[in-house]
């Protein structure tokens, strides 16, 4: 998230490191530092979320608000979060106070604040003087509009950043957050409109790779139930492409299952969920494609859970020539597509636009039940491997004893779906 920019002639990550520091060099207290630092984090947030720039091109129009309650959800305190969600108020505030301020405002600066609500009324002003903290907030602008200096910080790391400022970062962390990973407002306004949503690096603390070979390696599976598929390549002996209904029975893999990826789809949810179903595909060189699908058709969905979402952990890069995972964006509230044993018709895939999920190990995507979405086969020589976690909510019941059971009356020899959606030849 370094490298944004929004209209000036510098990225976030130097504006917001040059306001902060200009905050320490004027004796602030840690809170006026903190938000200086993170007044335009709410800007970072929407890129990282995959939104694309609003306000003419100069960032997102909510992103003070965002910004401010992310910093709280974070653990930091309520008074640092509060400086940090005003600065916009600030700026209206201003021009309402003196006209001529708008007047030495940045032109990006001119052009957001026709999205901002431009100058205060006379009873947001009265309201805004009345207020303790707001010479604080002031103070907290004023470092926001003196920090252009488009040289200053240039290709300065973000943890660098951090680290000049750990005095007054610690002093305002009041207590870390409860999650594994907190998703922001913008995060999940882009997992509401789209169906899925990606969050970068999410899982890369984890020894993927490693997990996997261990996984892929042990043939004894008699005594927990787990499932192992093998398809059938040409030119090649049959190559291992799936292992299922293994979550529950590696400790690493229930560490990561149990931890970061359920509080993410707790959060996309806004209540808990439960482990529905789990597997690891094993796209090898020439693996089979996927065809255009909606997993929903594949989860017995009128005997079980009625709403579900997938959460693909990348062990390998996923590429366009490997495979990787094409989405139909905003098609999830469609209910099931017209389909052909959960293949979904060619004259309704015609009417979609697809994207492709390009992940690097240890990303993370969401995705919703209903969202259609396919893949091609493997054409290169190397692998793609991807844990899949599906879950559904804790209210409807723990449904993952049920569905495998269920699985295993429906599944027919030759496949590894209730969907007749892959596109390759299983040998076992």
């Amino acid at each position: 998230t370094g490298q944004y920019t929004i209209g000036e002639a510098m990225t976030i990550t130097q504006h917001s490191a040059q306001a902060a520091a200009l905050a320490r060099n004027a004796g602030e207290r840690a809170d006026v530092v903190v938000a200086s630092l993170f007044h335009d984090v709410g800007h970072l947030l929407g890129f990282e979320a995959g939104l694309e720039a609003e306000m003419d091109g100069c960032g997102f129009e909510a992103h003070d608000v965002s910004g401010g309650a992310f910093l709280a959800g974070l653990g930091f305190s309520a008074e640092a979060a509060f400086l940090a969600s005003q600065h916009v108020a600030a700026k209206r505030y201003l021009v309402a106070k003196d006209p001529e301020y708008a007047e030495r405002l940045s032109e990006a600066s001119k052009t957001t604040l026709r999205f901002q609500g431009g100058p205060m009324s006379a009873d947001e002003v009265a309201a805004c003087d009345a207020d303790a903290r707001w010479p604080a907030v002031l103070r907290v602008r004023s470092y926001d509009e003196a920090a252009k200096d488009a040289a200053s910080y240039a290709g300065v790391s973000i943890d660098a950043i951090l680290k000049e400022h750990a005095d007054a970062l610690n002093a305002t962390w009041a207590s870390p957050h409860e999650t594994k990973y907190l998703l922001s407002h913008e995060q999940l306004r882009k997992w509401d409109r789209d169906g899925f949503l990606v969050v970068p690096g999410a899982a890369a603390d984890f020894d993927l790779s490693s997990m996997t070979d261990a996984l892929a390696a042990d043939d004894d599976f008699s005594n927990n139930n787990m499932l192992r598929h093998r398809e059938a390549v040409a030119n090649a002996e049959p190559q291992l492409c799936r292992v299922e209904n293994f979550a529950k029975h590696e400790p690493r893999w229930r560490e990561l299952c149990d931890g970061l990826v359920r509080s993410l789809v707790s959060q996309v949810y806004r209540e808990p969920a439960v482990l529905f179903k789990d597997k690891l595909n094993f796209k090898g060189p020439g693996g089979g494609a996927f065809l255009l699908h909606q997993d929903a058709t594949a989860y017995a969905t009128e005997d079980l859970a009625t709403s579900h979402v997938s959460v693909a952990v990348a062990v390998d890069a996923a590429t366009v020539a490997n495979g990787a995972l094409e989405v139909a964006a905003a098609r999830h509230r469609e209910g099931v597509l017209p389909h052909e044993k959960g293949v979904i018709r060619e004259d309704v895939a015609a009417g979609l636009d697809f994207e492709y999920l390009l992940l690097r190990p240890g990303d993370v995507a969401l995705f919703d039940s209903y969202v259609p979405h396919k893949s091609e086969p493997n054409r290169t020589d190397g692998w793609r491997r991807s844990a899949y976690f599906t879950f559904n909510k804790a209210a409807e019941g723990d449904f993952h004893a049920a569905y495998y059971a269920k699985k295993k009356t429906l599944m027919r020899k030759g496949t590894i779906s209730i969907n007749d959606d892959f596109g390759g030849t299983i040998v076992d």
